[in-house]
């Protein structure tokens, strides 16, 4: 309760013209009155609240600032999806009608504070491959968020669709974009292309997901390396990665969990990376975005080189097949994760 005045004391000195500016910001709390910090938000962003369970089957809250593209698909306080594995967001709302506005939004109260002109999402819309009963592969259309159309190329193996969040084999399309170029996608989903951050984000969070990830070089020689867990934070997380459960092509060195988990995306005009020298995107001439860490070890987002190179500047598997490899082709697709039986 003293966290909860001290706080609405707060309130009283902010000014009335940074409206839905100010933000309570905690995660992982058991309750309102648990989180005293603040945050001031962006232009573009607004409070929010996500209620779920854990697997301890726990209430935990989160609040923080968020973009409003990410609240627009959500506002009733039925069960939405997994906000992590094992974690069932159950709430989410957001505000923007005055300071710190998410320290009333307890999801008890959803049209409290949900904007009145938020449109609910379709639940029929197919949000990934994985919901389109199509059996070949191409290019399709999915809603992401449930409501905006956005075309991807499908692969289907082993009777399921996958969504290609990735996919590079001649070099054509430069990888060497800014934040907002990964935010949304570039190039061509018949050709070389990334879909974009915050698809990726909203796909990968609906449910739990895997990642699949197949790499040539030029002599024909391929490889394979898939996740049981894969998902991306939100852009107020920076796209954070988390990676975890490898099995793949025997004799492949695994180092994207070991040494790209956890990080934040980077790219030449944003640097989220740990290295403090320099920003990982734009050393030696650019890399591309990428969760680097210090920098990194592996980044199939790099300059396209065509062949074995003398430094980690090239879209490459470390160590295979010969150090700092640039690769002919690498596609990643990601899937709703189900266990066979």
């Amino acid at each position: 309760m003293y966290h909860v005045l001290a706080i609405l004391v707060f309130t009283l000195h902010i000014s009335k013209t940074d409206c839905g500016r100010t933000c309570l910001s905690c995660s992982d709390v058991k309750s309102v009155g648990d989180c005293s910090d603040v945050e001031v938000c962006a232009d573009d962003e607004v409070c929010f609240t996500h209620k779920y369970i854990t697997r301890t089957m726990e209430v935990s809250y989160d609040y923080g600032c968020t973009v409003h593209q990410f609240c627009s698909s959500f506002n009733s306080p039925s069960v939405i999806g997994k906000r992590r594995a094992g974690h069932h967001l159950v709430c989410q709302t957001c505000c923007n009608m005055s300071n710190i506005c998410n320290i009333k939004s307890s999801c008890v109260n959803v049209s409290e504070c949900s904007p009145s002109s938020v449109v609910a999402p379709d639940s029929k819309l197919p949000r990934e491959c994985d919901d389109l009963s199509y059996g070949s592969s191409g290019v399709y259309t999915i809603y992401p968020d449930g409501m905006n159309a956005v075309q991807v190329y499908c692969i289907m193996a082993n009777n399921e669709m996958w969504t290609v969040i990735q996919k590079r084999f001649n070099g054509y399309v430069s990888f060497d974009r800014t934040w907002e170029e990964y935010k949304s996608g570039f190039g061509s989903v018949s050709g070389e292309y990334w879909l974009g951050n915050d698809n990726i984000y909203q796909i990968s969070t609906s449910t739990s997901h895997m990642l699949s990830i197949y790499m040539e070089d030029f002599t024909g020689k391929f490889a394979y390396a898939n996740y049981s867990v894969f998902d991306i934070g939100d852009e107020h997380r920076k796209y954070q990665l988390r990676i975890d459960g490898f099995t793949g092509t025997s004799g492949l060195i695994d180092y994207l969990p070991g040494r790209h988990n956890t990080y934040m995306f980077s790219t030449k005009d944003q640097d989220n990376d740990i290295y403090a020298q320099f920003n990982c995107a734009v050393k030696q001439g650019g890399n591309g975005g990428w969760w680097y860490s210090n920098c990194f070890n592996v980044n199939l987002n790099g300059p396209y080189l065509a062949g074995p190179v003398q430094n980690r500047t090239a879209m490459m598997w470390l160590y295979w097949p010969t150090t700092y490899y640039s690769l002919k082709k690498s596609t990643m697709m990601i899937k709703r994760y189900s266990k066979r039986p």
